[in-house]
């Protein structure tokens, strides 16, 4: 059963997300389709995120310690969702955020991007 702590919970990590989204703080893996890396709120970290429907898993210690185990996502993995996934026909890709895959490569490696 889902509570309501659970529901105010991913209500909270929503918002979150989406502020991640806003910030410009999501960016595809160049070559990986359903990755991403996504700068944590305060800019320090990175966390590498895997995004496929049934596969999702971040490298963030949220999902390692309580959401992994839970089977709940963190906000880095809805913060990819929202900027770079789950686009249907119904509801289009965003045309605002499309940031260049380059750009996530260049991060994973610690190279700048051209």
């Amino acid at each position: 059963m889902v509570t309501a702590a659970t529901v105010k919970s991913l209500a909270t990590r929503l918002t979150k997300a989406e502020q991640l989204v806003a910030d410009g703080a999501v960016f595809p893996v160049a070559g990986c389709a359903g990755y991403a890396v996504v700068r944590n709120g305060g800019g320090d970290s990175m966390y590498l995120v895997r995004f496929d429907a049934g596969h999702e898993n971040c490298t963030c210690p949220d999902f390692k310690q309580r959401q992994g185990t839970a089977g709940l996502p963190c906000k880095h993995i809805m913060a990819a969702e929202l900027a770079l996934g789950g686009n249907t026909p119904q509801s289009p890709a965003p045309t605002a955020i499309r940031p260049d895959p380059a750009i996530g490569l260049a991060i994973l490696t610690g190279k700048r991007a051209a």
